[in-house]
């Protein structure tokens, strides 16, 4: 069962955020950070690994674009984020920029939440196919 609209396009919309930063990080990593204000001088290996981790977390918001249950990972995955940047921010000497970072995530995770629950997904309706094996 495919997700109704609203919540497919707003999904997408998030999946193609998540992959855009996480394709700029793992391709240009310092000029990436640098559009935010945040100088980095240490080596490309950390930024490229968040840039893969976001292609990752991407990839599994394109799969919650067909299955609903993938779509409650996205919403605790930008819960988790926005705890995380505001906690750098405020306290991990990280640039303030982070909090609007976080806002953005957190409008992300209430825009999602919101759809599924309004459309009656609150529970998990249709697992990927390999749930539902013979037997």
């Amino acid at each position: 069962m495919r997700m109704q609209r609203p919540v497919s396009w707003v999904i997408g919309a998030v999946a193609l955020h998540s992959l855009a930063l996480g394709t700029s990080l793992l391709v240009s990593p310092r000029a990436t950070l640098g559009l935010v204000g945040w100088t980095y001088e240490g080596g490309r290996f950390f930024p490229a690994q968040c840039g893969v981790f976001l292609v990752i977390l991407g990839l599994g918001y394109v799969a919650a674009v067909r299955h609903r249950s993938y779509a409650w990972g996205l919403v605790v995955s930008k819960v988790v984020a926005v705890v995380f940047l505001v906690g750098e921010a405020l306290w991990g000497g990280a640039p303030p920029i982070l909090l609007v970072a976080a806002a953005l995530d957190a409008a992300m995770a209430v825009a999602v939440g919101w759809l599924l629950l309004r459309e009656g997904a609150a529970s998990v309706d249709d697992p990927p196919e390999s749930f539902n094996a013979p037997g």
